[in-house]
């Protein structure tokens, strides 16, 4: 099994508990285990934060994990949306070819985009007639 990087609070809270779990579910942890084993993933403030955690306050590890990410907010990546990529515009000097793939990239960061949703973001965003 891979390692599973430590925690410190300044990145992702959602990221590393998605990790986590993933990682754990695959060898078949159950709940207990998880909240047992996580605290081993933390360092820094995030170390400090569980310490200062009242004992037997957490019930489960969704609950646990909600505690993480309320916590540390403010280290949230921002979740795009359909609505990010309407803002999207290719720039006078991008090309065509460049500007698809800085779409896709941020295309592929959106849950559950539908292809109409992409195509209606995307075709209005290009300079291109011809594409359109």
């Amino acid at each position: 099994m891979p390692p599973i990087p430590q925690y410190d609070g300044t990145t992702d809270p959602v990221d590393h508990l998605e990790t986590f779990r993933t990682m754990m579910l695959l060898h078949g942890a159950f709940d207990g285990f998880l909240c047992r084993a996580f605290p081993t993933t933390l360092s820094a403030v995030a170390r400090d934060w569980y310490s200062r955690l009242k004992p037997n306050s957490i019930d489960n590890f969704e609950e646990f994990g909600d505690d993480l990410a309320q916590h540390f907010m403010s280290s949230q990546r921002p979740r795009k949306t359909a609505a990010s990529l309407m803002a999207l515009r290719q720039e006078d000097d991008e090309s065509l070819k460049a500007f698809v793939s800085r779409f896709n990239k941020e295309a592929l960061q959106v849950l559950n985009l539908g292809p109409s949703a992409a195509m209606n973001a995307l075709l209005p965003a290009t300079k291109s007639n011809e594409f359109r």
